[in-house]
């Protein structure tokens, strides 16, 4: 089953705060690889994550090159 865009920015901020199941971390992933939209909202979100509670986070270019 797919991730609707709903649903993926419902979701951002828990996931960049790695608060996600793992199966749930890995649908919000793959959606993000190929909306543009919702990764403007997900960059967005992890710039105010940075900015306003000072946090490091790491852009979803970067977690997407990253080997696990």
């Amino acid at each position: 089953m797919s991730m609707t865009c709903k649903a993926t920015i419902r979701l951002i901020c828990e996931y960049l705060e790695g608060r996600l199941a793992p199966e749930v971390a890995s649908e919000v992933q793959r959606h993000l690889s190929s909306c543009k939209n919702c990764i403007a909202v997900f960059d967005a979100a992890a710039l105010t994550l940075e900015i306003y509670f000072d946090r490091q986070v790491e852009s979803h270019d970067a977690r997407d090159t990253r080997v696990a």
